[in-house]
């Protein structure tokens, strides 16, 4: 089970709030107290230190948000005639007391689980939650977002296209149903040109797949429906992502090698249809993800969260019957305070039991705390890949991201704050210095302004803290859900 980007959002904003210990400002500052801060302008640097794109950020009423990208030409002088302008960011959002659902869009999810989809999803600036960037706000629903996708932010990509997308959501008690519908314009890369940038090769004989005649990319609707309990947890989620892919799906995933169809279609056949169901019982929680082939009903999984003293364990099989065998399972430690502090995977012995000597195990991931209870490191195998830093009053102050024989660190981000509330984020990225070996130079600078409003995470619509690897909570693990 991995953390999710929404949670991963949240846990920065409380990484952000004030620690443990009190003490003054770490900015100075009038001791008023801001409830949240918002961007409101941009910069961004190239590798020589020029500036090659602003923001500038719009809150024209309590429902709405405008970003506009400004950037400069070829000639690399500003205001000239080679300057472009594009609306980066729209988000239209209504009164209402629950926000979007936002559980993932299979058709994205479904690329990324693909070795080439991954590649086609990188190549053309999108994620595996897609192209959304609009963030959540309490009381507020969003309807709609329109945007524009720039190579901008991706050295050595050079492409621009723009989105729409229209969301609505019912929900009535123990019942939802979201839908959004994406549309895009000018993203034409077809499959074949992924597939020549991805240079994948394979043992599988792949020509049972015939490359489809189709964007990668296509508009689409994905359908959410939810059925609650008395407490409001899911007792099912249908997930199901209509597009021309579906009918491509059906067509090779009954088949043709799953293999196969996921390198040269760029997405497995599960990609269109999904459900889920659950079982709440006294320390465990019982999944069944139904797998479709395209839109035909296929394998069933069954995996178990489980409660322990000082682990939480996730597993393949029912409760009561222990895990079943396989490939492996995870443990997922906590401390006294209730902090995950490292996954463990452990992949069955030659006995193919579960919890036996022949067990193999080993550290997947790692959190570590400071004295204060504060995320100071997370590692994943063996190695430490993000560090952080702290303020005397306990705001975050600064995260690294380590990689490479180097002490300078690949990444870095610095937190400056105004009134207790996030003032400036500034990211720097390693470069290459032929006389002084590696050195720090600032890729990003983004000032906030402080908001009234309580926002509930923080919001920018490029990437400025890590928001990757971060622990995930008891709660989060025993939720079992595809939330992003």
């Amino acid at each position: 089970m991995t953390t999710t980007l929404r949670d991963s959002l949240v846990c920065l904003v409380a990484l952000m709030a004030a620690g443990c210990g009190g003490g003054s400002s770490s900015s100075g500052g009038a001791d008023t107290q801001a409830t949240s801060s918002v961007p409101n302008q941009a910069w961004f640097y190239d590798a020589d230190g020029a500036q090659v794109a602003r923001m500038q950020f719009q809150y024209p009423d309590d429902l709405t948000i405008n970003v506009q990208l400004h950037s400069v030409g070829p000639d690399m002088t500003w205001d000239t005639g080679d300057d472009t302008s594009h609306s980066y960011l729209q988000c239209q959002y209504m009164s209402a007391p629950t926000p979007l659902l936002r559980y993932p869009d299979l058709y994205f999810l479904g690329m990324a689980g693909s070795g080439t989809g991954a590649i086609g999803l990188t190549v053309l600036g999108l994620s595996n939650n897609g192209p959304m960037k609009c963030p959540v706000r309490n009381g507020r629903r969003l309807q709609q977002e329109s945007g524009f996708v720039t190579g901008l932010f991706m050295p050595g990509l050079d492409f621009g296209y723009s989105y729409l997308i229209n969301a609505e959501l019912e929900h009535f008690g123990g019942a939802a149903t979201e839908v959004i519908d994406y549309e895009f314009d000018g993203l034409d890369t077809t499959v074949a040109e992924v597939l020549a940038l991805s240079e994948f090769t394979s043992d599988i004989d792949l020509s049972t797949v015939d490359e489809p005649d189709l964007p990668a990319i296509v508009d689409h609707t994905q359908t959410n429906t939810v059925i609650f309990d008395a407490d409001q947890r899911p007792l099912s989620i249908d997930l199901a992502a209509d597009s021309t892919w579906t009918a491509v799906l059906d067509e090779y995933c009954m088949d043709a090698d799953p293999i196969a169809v996921s390198i040269k279609l760029l997405r497995g056949c599960s990609s269109a249809h999904q459900t889920r169901s659950y079982r709440y019982l006294a320390d465990s929680v019982e999944q069944d993800t139904q797998r479709y082939n395209g839109s035909t009903p296929a394998d069933l999984y069954t995996y178990t969260a489980t409660r322990l003293a000082d682990r939480v364990i996730v597993h393949p099989g029912t409760a009561d019957t222990d895990p079943e065998s396989g490939w492996y399972y995870d443990s997922y430690f906590f401390n006294v305070s209730e902090q995950v502090t490292a996954m463990v995977r452990s992949s069955y012995g030659d006995d193919g039991i579960w919890g036996t000597e022949d067990d193999e195990q080993r550290d997947h991931e790692t959190y570590h705390y400071d004295h204060n209870g504060r995320l100071s490191e997370v590692g994943r195998f063996g190695g430490i890949l993000l560090k952080y830093g702290y303020y005397d009053d306990g705001k975050l102050k600064l995260v690294d991201e380590v990689g490479g024989q180097s002490e300078v660190p690949s990444r870095r981000t610095l937190i400056s704050y105004r009134q207790g509330v996030p003032a400036k984020i500034t990211v720097q990225s390693r470069e290459d210095d032929g006389n002084d070996g590696y050195v720090l130079q600032t890729r990003i600078v983004m000032e906030f302004a402080p908001s009234e409003e309580d926002w509930a995470e923080l919001f920018s619509p490029v990437p400025l803290i890590p928001e990757y690897l971060m622990p995930p909570s008891i709660d989060d693990l025993m939720g079992f859900q595809p939330v992003r």
